[in-house]
């Protein structure tokens, strides 16, 4: 009779805790070293922001080449009164006009001065400058008409106002030639020490020289303007509009009116907002204009501002916008009409010695690479020596600073690896080195484990009437054989009825896996392909009758309706009160 030794049964047990030991200790060893790699330049409160978004630093790089830029001129209001006499009486009396300044933003695109904007910031259509004259001078109007006329009963601003935009009052308009002015961002120049705008040092803004080329409002609203004594200044390139795809994400970096909140506080006059917005369509208009339909908070004043892609590049130009009950809806000036102007002019749109130092000092500080902090402060100090009225660097060189001198730099040459000096740390090198041995010594374990797996007991069988013995039969140890198939996964690229100008006169980020004359990426999510999970097939051998069968498994401004251009539109850019010295009118 045949006596059959138990196999070794806890080596499958124990061969089941050690796959599980064995993986916890894969997963414990992997959050370590993401956590020994988390460069200290993400950390909370470092200036820049989130500058290890691709977006965000794009931003950041791109924020010291925009300018608010103001357009003056003034303008006077001949009224043609009938009652009780016919006499044409012009406002202001005694006065060569009231003072208007309507607020935009621009893009230095060149290092030698150019400065892209929308056209109507640099020239303001007439219907925007009558509307915002009309309810400058309607007071001084509706006092003379009161005072001189009599009239009988007597008339209020708002009436009067109302009667000159029916043309129950008829009236004519005149204006002085425009004058604008760009001034740098705070982005640039950092907090000023001056508490009214006029008041700004003379080396931090420039008259505009002349209109180098530029694209009607009715047209594609577009301008380059020239200014001197700025040369290699920070700037941004023209990107590609035509690779502009719905649901992009884009931001818009300009100087909205209603974020004028101190007066004529320099400071915040001059200090940039950023805007995310997102792609809803790509249109064209009458004129042959392509224009980018976008959704989120586009406002008077951030016109002529640019619309950065997650690169860093201008792919459209704040223009106008259309107001409704049910939301606002804004239109982007595609960057292609840009481009043209550039082309025709032969613009030089080559980044210059001030920009490439600036982008390599930033990427420098944004990196995660071992001695980064001490090459970013070197480059920082570098620029800052050079250009002494980039004055908005300082805080980024005192945090290079303090972090340069905690930095271990390698003394050796440096391998490449993604862990930054600074973050390293003896606890840390500790703990990874703690858990490498762990891990080792696991998989010695499961060694000697699996290699007493193999060895079984031989089976013994004897026979009582037998004068001889029974040859020991020893099964040769079939192995397992496991089949992966591995997963394929296809991993795409992810990430305001009327029209009215951003500035017209006041009425009322990487692509990731995702800012009146006023005219700021996150990336748009592609199809998703899930990942196929891997199968692990486990096949063991059949023995005799009595042996057990085993199987494992692991598992502006006038409605474009149809885009009819024979509407006005209105402008996005801001009626600039502010700067005026006459009376403020209410604005939005």
């Amino acid at each position: 009779m045949f006596t059959k030794m138990p196999e070794y049964i806890p080596a499958r047990r124990w061969y089941r805790l050690l796959c599980i030991v064995v993986m916890v200790g894969i997963v414990c060893l992997t959050l370590l070293g993401v956590a020994g790699n988390s460069p200290t330049a993400y950390a909370d409160g470092i200036p820049g922001g989130n500058v290890s978004d691709p977006a965000v630093r794009a931003v950041d790089i791109a924020k010291p080449a925009v300018v608010r830029i103001i357009t003056m001129l003034n303008g006077q209001l001949i009224v043609h009164f009938t009652s009780p006499a016919i006499r044409d009486v012009t406002f202001p009396q005694g006065s060569s006009g009231y003072q208007l300044a309507l607020s935009g933003s621009g893009t230095f695109i060149t290092s030698n001065g150019d400065i892209l904007t929308a056209d109507h910031v640099v020239n303001p259509p007439q219907q925007d400058l009558d509307q915002f004259l009309q309810q400058q001078a309607a007071q001084d109007a509706a006092t003379y008409m009161n005072q001189v006329l009599k009239a009988n009963p007597p008339v209020t601003t708002d009436q009067v106002t109302a009667q000159l935009a029916s043309v129950q009052l008829r009236s004519n308009t005149q204006y002085s030639a425009p004058q604008s002015r760009v001034y740098l961002s705070t982005a640039y120049t950092g907090p000023l020490n001056v508490t009214d705008i006029q008041n700004v040092p003379s080396n931090l803004y420039a008259t505009v020289d002349h209109i180098e080329k530029q694209s009607a409002f009715n047209d594609k609203d577009v301008a380059i303007i020239h200014v001197s004594n700025m040369n290699d200044m920070a700037m941004v390139q023209l990107g590609d509009s035509t690779s502009v795809q719905q649901q992009d994400n884009l931001t818009i970096i300009g100087f909205p009116g209603n974020g004028d909140i101190a007066g004529n506080s320099a400071t915040d006059l001059l200090t940039p907002s950023v805007n995310k917005v997102f792609v809803s369509s790509i249109k064209t208009t009458n004129s042959g204009a392509s224009v980018i339909q976008v959704g989120g908070n586009v406002e008077h004043g951030d016109s002529g501002g640019p619309a950065l892609n997650n690169q860093g590049t201008i792919v459209g130009i704040v223009s106008f916008g259309a107001a409704s009950g049910q939301g606002n809806t804004s239109f982007l000036q595609a960057s292609s009409s840009a481009s043209a102007l550039v082309q025709s002019l032969g613009l030089n749109t080559a980044p210059g010695p001030f920009q490439k130092a600036w982008f390599q000092a930033f990427t420098d500080y944004s990196s995660n690479i071992p001695g980064h902090w001490h090459k970013a402060q070197v480059e920082f100090d570098q620029i800052a020596t050079k250009y002494p009225q980039f004055k908005a660097i300082q805080p980024y060189l005192d945090y290079a600073t303090t972090q340069a001198k905690i930095e271990q730099v390698p003394q050796s040459k440096p391998q490449p690896t993604t862990q930054p000096a600074s973050s390293s740390s003896p606890m840390t090198g500790i703990i990874i080195g703690t858990g490498a041995v762990l891990l080792a010594v696991l998989l010695l374990f499961g060694v000697i484990v699996f290699r007493r797996r193999r060895v079984k007991r031989t089976p013994v069988s004897t026979t009582p009437a037998s004068s001889f013995n029974s040859p020991t039969q020893i099964a040769s140890p079939v192995m397992q054989n496991s089949s992966i198939s591995p997963s394929q996964s296809v991993y795409s690229q992810q990430f305001n009825d009327t029209l009215t100008a951003f500035g017209a006169p006041p009425s009322t980020a990487p692509r990731s896996p995702q800012q009146p004359g006023q005219p700021t990426a996150q990336p748009f999510a592609p199809p998703y392909t899930p990942t196929q999970s891997p199968t692990h097939s486990t096949n063991s051998a059949t023995g005799d009758s009595t042996s057990k069968r085993a199987t494992e498994e692991e598992r502006g401004i006038t409605h474009l309706a149809l885009l009819n251009i024979a509407t006005q539109r209105r402008s996005y850019s801001h009626m600039f009160t502010e700067a005026c010295e006459t009376r403020n009118p209410t604005s939005s």
